[in-house]
């Protein structure tokens, strides 16, 4: 199993719940989101899309427009 796949387990992915209390947090303090947190969305929209290979980038920049462009 590659490390992403373990890594992107159960505790990495997250709910829409979730995000929106994350990013909330983020835009509250002025931090940006760390590395993890856009890398368990993109995982998150990679089982989304049925797990299937080819669009890793597609799913790393809609995790991050998720975060910054988040109200």
């Amino acid at each position: 199993m590659m490390d992403t796949e373990k890594q992107g387990g159960n505790s990495s992915r997250m709910s829409s719940d979730a995000l929106q209390s994350m990013t909330s947090r983020n835009h509250e303090t002025g931090t940006p989101p760390s590395e993890d947190q856009i890398r368990g969305r993109a995982y998150e929209l990679y089982v989304e899309r049925g797990s299937q290979p080819g669009d890793a980038v597609g799913d790393w920049l809609q995790a991050e427009r998720e975060y910054y462009n988040h109200p």
